[in-house]
């Protein structure tokens, strides 16, 4: 589960550090505090996207760090042996993530103090933390996603990944055989070119596509430093110029009304106005100047950046698009280059062995079809049992499960053996959720037609659901309560506090019927935004639980019936 949460100068937060409960945590507050942003914290903690922006202005680098206990369940042992192939280990049951990123556009990523690549920093966060708000939704576009959530819930880890090992196996055994069947000269052809490919790519020095972005920007910001540097220069006259300067002339209106405002007390608020003008203003001036400062005129650095980046466009037209698949072509050009000077006893050797695959591959592909069939029918009923708790009963969920047409494929079945189809690295089937919205409509793939409103609680069901056969120590719903209110509102309140028993859960929330959730685990977490500070984060008590649920109720002016009604919401839920 997540310990504990440190953040310095990432965007609106200059530095906190939450330590969270085991069971239900609820963070609240109001439109633009900060809530969203701790959680985009996390994120890149956990190997998400990162972009210079999210560094807090005037600042040189954002950290985020997340502190995860470990126990013995079973994504814990996979974690541990992802930790493990990378000579990494839980110290004392503790797996620290830790993400910094630099103005210039750098990054660096570590898990327990070790500097690691950040995609084993995305790797390992998946098997801590499944996300559902934003970044989720994203991923429900993809088809590969709807897949996953069906093998999650039926169980089907180990069965995929014995297919994905066949399948590779396969792959490599057919690139070794189409280098032994090639003639004399065209063998001599194909090694010239391979040599060249493989001392391209390896010359390159390839790290990840994160690099790709980093140049990017740092060229980006190299590029117009002289510029922007003369910008700055020019608004630093503007608000502090001795004799025309913007603070001056609002020091001068501040002196003009300091005097009056004691005689007519209608302009004190206006008074005050100025004089916060004035701090913002001055505020803003001295971040522009440690901007400036920090802003550098590098013209070799910046023809450095060029022809990296120069090299990397080229490699990735030759071999990409991304730089994960010129890694790819990179290894896959080793290993037919390996296999090229292979003797005709070993050819036969080779086809023998794809043929013994083919079989076992196809019949591991069948098996896995099957399964999925059946616990796709399971799945369909145990959800619309949960969407109709969540007030959508006349919605119908289904799973298609099809099969693609190839005439190169190796799978048929018996009765119709012209027919023949794909088997990809997880099996043959390509799953997706389709919808209904109602019992007269017509399925329709659910990515392109829910809702944000309806995705919140079709997720919510979904972990709900799987939960069980797919445990995951901590899950985090942001926007979960998007478009919902009154009975609907409380028993999302309801799933959440039940997922809360079986697994660690955090909730963003601006509903009250959420926020009023009780159990003796359950922790609030109150963001409040401050001119100096920036985004804070304070742990309430129960009486503060009650303000908080009272403002969520009637806003900034709390009324008596508010706080009443808070107090008998946070006590009847905690009974």
């Amino acid at each position: 589960m997540l310990e504990e949460l440190y953040i310095k100068d990432f965007a609106l937060i200059r530095e906190v550090r939450v330590s969270f409960g085991p069971a239900l945590n609820i963070l609240t507050g109001e439109t633009g505090a900060g809530k969203s942003i701790l959680l985009g914290a996390l994120h890149l903690a956990l190997g998400g996207k990162a972009t210079t922006d999210m560094i807090r202005s005037g600042q040189e680098r954002a950290i985020s760090e997340a502190v995860f206990r470990i126990s013995g369940g079973e994504k814990d042992r996979l974690l541990r042996d992802k930790l493990e192939e990378h000579g990494l280990e839980a110290d004392e049951d503790l797996v620290i993530l830790r993400r910094e990123i630099t103005i210039e556009g750098k990054g660096r990523s570590f898990i327990n103090a070790r500097q690691v690549p950040v995609q084993l920093l995305k790797d390992v966060g998946r098997l801590l933390v499944d996300i559902h708000g934003q970044h989720e939704h994203q991923n429900i576009m993809q088809l590969e996603f709807h897949r996953q959530i069906l093998d999650r819930y039926a169980g089907l880890g180990e069965k995929v990944k014995e297919v994905r090992r066949l399948y590779e196996e396969r792959e490599k055994l057919v690139d070794q055989l189409q280098s032994v069947t090639l003639s004399a000269e065209e063998k001599n052809r194909r090694i010239a070119l391979l040599e060249h490919e493989i001392k391209e790519l390896s010359e390159a020095r390839l790290v990840d596509s994160r690099e790709f972005e980093e140049l990017q920007n740092e060229e980006k910001s190299l590029s117009h430093a002289e510029t922007v540097l003369n910008h700055i220069h020019e608004c630093t006259q503007i608000l502090m110029h001795e004799e025309e300067g913007v603070l001056k002339k609002i020091a001068l209106l501040e002196r003009i009304l300091d005097h009056d405002a004691q005689l007519e007390v209608r302009l004190a608020p206006i008074l005050e106005q100025i004089r916060e003008a004035f701090y913002v203003l001055k505020d803003v001036a001295h971040g522009l100047r440690q901007r400036a400062d920090e802003i550098r005129v590098d013209p070799e650095r910046l023809s450095y950046v060029k022809e990296r980046l120069d090299l990397l466009q080229k490699i990735l037209r030759k071999y990409g698009p991304t730089i994960e698949d010129a890694q790819r072509y990179l290894e896959k050009a080793k290993r037919e280059l390996a296999g090229i000077e292979l003797s005709e006893e070993e050819e036969e050797k080779i086809r023998k062995k794809i043929e013994e695959i083919n079989l076992e591959l196809c019949q591991r592909c069948a098996e896995l079809s099957q399964i999925r069939q059946k616990k796709a029918r399971e799945l369909e009923e145990k959800v619309a049992q949960e969407l109709k708790y969540l007030g959508m009963e006349e919605t119908k969920l289904r799973l298609s499960l099809k099969w693609d047409l190839d005439p190169s494929g190796i799978f048929f079945l018996k009765d119709n053996p012209e027919k023949r189809y794909r088997i990809y690295p997880h099996g043959l089937d390509q799953v997706e959720f389709l919808l209904a919205s109602s019992a007269n409509e017509v399925l329709r793939p659910l990515r392109k037609i829910a809702s944000g409103g309806e995705m919140s609680r079709i997720m919510l069901a979904l972990k709900k659901v799987i939960i069980d056969t797919d445990p995951v120590p901590t899950m985090i719903f942001d926007e979960v309560d998007t478009g919902v209110g009154g009975r609907i509102a409380e028993a999302i309140g309801e799933r959440l506090a039940s997922l809360a028993e079986k697994a660690q859960v955090l909730v963003v929330t601006h509903l009250h019927q959420i926020a009023g959730i009780s159990s003796p685990e359950t922790v609030h977490f109150k963001v409040v935004k401050d001119r100096e500070e920036g985004s804070r984060i304070f742990r309430l008590n129960r009486e503060e639980r009650i303000q908080e649920v009272a403002r969520m109720l009637s806003g900034s002016q709390i009324t008596e019936s508010a706080l009443a009604y808070a107090r008998k919401l946070i006590m009847a839920n905690a009974s």
